[in-house]
């Protein structure tokens, strides 16, 4: 089956900042395992979510997963994403658009937040 990946952040203004979505979409396709991997954000700057959608169903890509780069589950997960993902599902019937969790809590985190921690104390 063709497989999709999306990768969506928030977006920023500065486009320094938005360079990191590339960064984490090279981490994922050195794993191998899509056929296709993306980025996406919901503000600020392109392509939007709806722009990624459209050139991988045009693509032939069968099933996406959209994967947000967020920790929090707030307003966009709660509300506009589902909103864009239901729209953009009635226009590519033929793909099956999944969306992941937020990164959240994950204790991979955790152990990346206590490296930093040391990381500054030691000056590094």
């Amino acid at each position: 089956m063709n497989s999709g990946i999306i990768l969506l952040a928030h977006g920023s203004r500065r486009e320094t900042a938005n360079e990191v979505l590339p960064r984490l979409a090279e981490m994922v396709k050195e794993e191998g395992k899509y056929d296709r991997i993306n980025c996406a954000f919901l503000q600020f700057t392109s392509p939007d979510l709806r722009e990624a959608l459209k050139e991988q169903a045009e693509d032939g890509i069968k099933e996406i997963t959209v994967v947000p780069v967020f920790l929090f589950n707030g307003i966009h997960l709660q509300e506009d994403i589902p909103e864009i993902l239901a729209e953009e599902r009635n226009k590519y019937p033929q793909v099956e658009i999944k969306l992941a969790a937020p990164l959240g809590a994950d204790p991979r985190l955790g152990e990346i937040i206590k490296d930093r921690i040391n990381e500054a104390r030691e000056g590094v």
